[in-house]
């Protein structure tokens, strides 16, 4: 069993706090498109708050296999309304950006720990956030390429029936 020190299972643990607030945030932003009559939009977002909460459990997974016991945490209460579509991307994109420097500051923890294990592991988070950012990052682009919002929902709608059909344009 690989060992890790205490101040990376808090890290991690914290990680675990960042990926189902992320996942919850998603959530009410789902929410609130579908609210607004924009069903493709907020799929994307469900299926966004379901990835995070797969992250989250992916690192409670990992904590488990070490024996080490993952702290469940509480979270804030996600915004409940938005401004707009480019609002939510682009909130989307600074939470992304956020996440991102969390997982290089867990990796830069592994190396200066030497924990090998935890630094392979935590690879997988680094090329999801590359994924994630670019993702987020054509989104906004879409938007401000379109002139209206129904656009955007058209764009989304390709966008998912590609990746339910194998393709590569999910996001």
């Amino acid at each position: 069993m690989a060992m890790i020190n205490d101040s990376m299972v808090t890290a991690l643990n914290e990680q675990v706090r960042r990926e189902f607030q992320a996942a919850q945030n998603y959530l009410a932003m789902g929410v609130h498109l579908d609210g607004k009559s924009l069903e493709h939009l907020a799929a994307f977002f469900y299926r966004q708050a379901d990835e995070e909460r797969e992250h989250a459990m992916k690192l409670v997974r990992y904590l488990l296999d070490l024996g080490h016991q993952p702290t469940i945490p509480a979270i804030e209460l996600p915004p409940g309304e938005f401004e707009g579509i480019k609002d939510i991307v682009q909130a989307s994109l600074t939470q992304e950006q956020a996440v991102t420097r969390a997982i290089h500051e867990l990796v830069d923890g592994a190396l200066t720990a030497k924990d090998h294990a935890t630094y392979q592991f935590l690879l997988w988070f680094v090329d999801e956030q590359v994924e994630e950012e670019a993702s987020f990052g054509k989104l906004l682009d879409i938007i401000d390429m379109s002139e209206n919002v129904l656009q955007v929902e058209h764009y989304v709608r390709h966008m998912g029936a590609e990746g339910e059909g194998g393709g590569e344009a999910e996001a």
